[in-house]
Parts: C-alpha cells; structure tokens; sequence
C-alpha cells in the first residue's frame, strides 16, 4: 500500500487501541449495504451473508443487506463501494488477489485507483484451492495433464472468473511454468466455470474447495492438484501442484474494503464489529465446516497482507512475463 494509505491506517490502528469510545459511539442511520463482487450461490456469497446476518443482529431495526454485484474482475463492486458516500454504510468485500496484483499486471486498464479509492478495512478469510477437471478426462494427475497439453496445444481450456484475479494468474503461471498453452474462457464467479465442467463444455478451472468438493465427492469432478502449501486433510490422497511444479502455491483470500476517507471512527466501529463477530466460537464452527481460515484482524495486517501479496505475485507476474489477457 502506498504511505498515504498507511498513514490512514495508522490512525485506526491508534484509534482501535484506545478503547474505542467513538467506535461504539456509531450509529446506522439507514440500511448497510453489503457488497459482493460474485454471483449468488458461491463461496463468496455464502461469506457475505453470514457476515450480513451476524452484523444486523442488534442494530435497532436495520440491516446489512447483501447486494451482489458480479462480473468485470470484480472492479464493478469495486467502484460501486469506491463511488459510495464515505459514510460508513458502504462496504464490500474484495479479493485480496485482485487488490495486490491488479495495480502490476501489465496490459491491464483499471477503472479505478485502488491504492487510493479504496480503505482496507479487514481480513477475512483465506480458502484452499484446487484444480479441477471432467472425470472423463484423458489425464488424472497433474504430470499427466501437462504432457496431455504438450502434446495437444490449444486443445484444452481452462476457466477463470475475471482479469488480474487468483484464478487468472494461476492459469497463467501453470501455463508458464508447465510450458503449455490452454484456452482461457472468461466467467463471471467459480460457481458459472464448475456448470460448464460439469456439462462437459470446460476442461478445467482452480476452484475453491467449498464449491468443488460435493461434485469431487460424487465423481462428477476429478481433483487433479492442490495449490496450499501442506496437503488438505479432507482430500488427503490428492497431491500439491508444488510436488510437480516447484513452489506452485496460491490459496484465495478475501477481505473487506470501504470507499477511501471513510472516517477513522467508522472503521474502527466495522473493523470491531466484524472481529467481534467472526471470534464467536458458532461462527468459527461455521467457518470450520466450510474450510475457511478466519484471518481476521486489525485494518493494518490488512494493508500488511495486500502489500506482501503484491510482492510475491508481482515477482511472479514478472517471472512468467504475465499480461492480461494472457
């Protein structure tokens, strides 16, 4: 993050550490709106709405209400929460990928500064990732896949759910580092690119594992490889991309954002609010069964994660000479 944004988080962090009298003080005047950059039906939907339900307990009448605004490689919930009033009944949630390396992918036209028209406000979780395909394929692990596109390139594609996102570098990287080529196709969320496995018109997608897993459980879905740095206890048997591909890592986080010159004192009030909410022991069982890792804290670990993320994937991004539309 740059030092402006810094500096603005340094003056929450100050204001969480000092008891919060103003946090509490805050009082939702109308109806919150909660934004979220996915379809319905998703990993990210499902977050929202827990976040929205757990939020509107106890606020006297009015709601966090969830709006999904989906699609452009979620810039378009991005500018709706930048171009809101700053007043703290806009918020939305955002993909940590997208936040770090969107500002250092080349070739890519952002519609909005996101350095400056966008506040961290905290993290929320990080999801496990993994590379999907049709169990009808001719290749089930990931050495077998990577001579399969070697010997048929352009053949196969491969899906991703917006520009400069998680799913759009990883593509990539497996494009490089692997030294084939696939088709990318475009979707707008996870839950669009696993229908069009399913029917048989995609070959593959890196999805996250709450949404594949039913479909991997009943056979409709292969699992090909894990992109977590240790492998996963509920698919213990499906290998890491980093035991075929060195250092292949890449696991989903999500955070929240306001607009840029939200007061001090309301971001204090939501950062403490969400934290409340997610260290409630139900919530935390929730988060369990759906394989999220909580990562909540302070708005400034937030700014802290998007700004070691941007170095670790722009370092990538220059490695393998990524551009959008790559």
């Amino acid at each position: 993050m740059r030092s402006s944004r810094l500096a603005s988080l340094l003056l929450v962090v100050l204001a969480l550490g000092g008891g919060l009298p103003a946090a509490t003080a805050q009082t939702v005047t109308r109806d919150v709106r909660l934004i979220v950059p996915y379809a319905p039906g998703g990993t990210v939907d499902l977050l929202g709405r827990l976040l929205a339900e757990g939020l509107s307990q106890g606020m006297s009448g009015r709601s966090v209400v969830v709006e999904n605004r989906s699609g452009g490689g979620t810039f378009i919930a991005m500018q709706a929460v930048a171009n809101a009033p700053a007043d703290g009944h806009t918020m939305s949630i955002a993909s940590t990928a997208t936040l770090a390396t969107a500002p250092v992918l080349p070739g890519l036209t952002l519609p909005l500064d996101l350095d400056h028209a966008l506040l961290p406000l905290i993290s929320l979780i990080r999801v496990p990732m993994v590379l999907v395909g049709r169990p009808d394929a001719a290749f089930a692990t990931l050495p077998q896949l990577i001579a399969h596109a070697r010997a048929h390139p352009g053949r196969l594609n491969i899906g991703n759910a917006g520009q400069g996102g998680q799913t759009h570098l990883l593509a990539a990287r497996l494009m490089h580092e692997a030294g084939i080529t696939l088709e990318h196709i475009q979707y707008r969320g996870g839950t669009p690119a696993l229908l069009d496995i399913l029917s048989g018109n995609a070959d593959l997608y890196f999805s996250l594992l709450p949404e594949s897993l039913p479909f991997i459980r009943d056979g409709r879905l292969r699992a090909i490889a894990f992109v977590s740095p240790e492998r996963n206890a509920t698919l213990p048997a499906v290998p890491l991309a980093r035991e075929t591909l060195a250092d292949f890592t890449g696991d989903v986080g999500y955070g929240m954002v306001l607009a840029a010159n939200t007061p001090p004192e309301w971001v204090a009030f939501w950062n403490t609010a969400i934290n409340r909410l997610m260290n409630r022991p139900d919530i935390r069982e929730r988060m369990e069964k759906l394989f999220w890792v909580p990562t909540n804290g302070t708005p400034q670990a937030y700014g802290d994660e998007i700004a070691t993320d941007r170095r670790v994937w722009g370092g990538v991004i220059r490695a393998a000479n990524i551009r959008a539309g790559s």
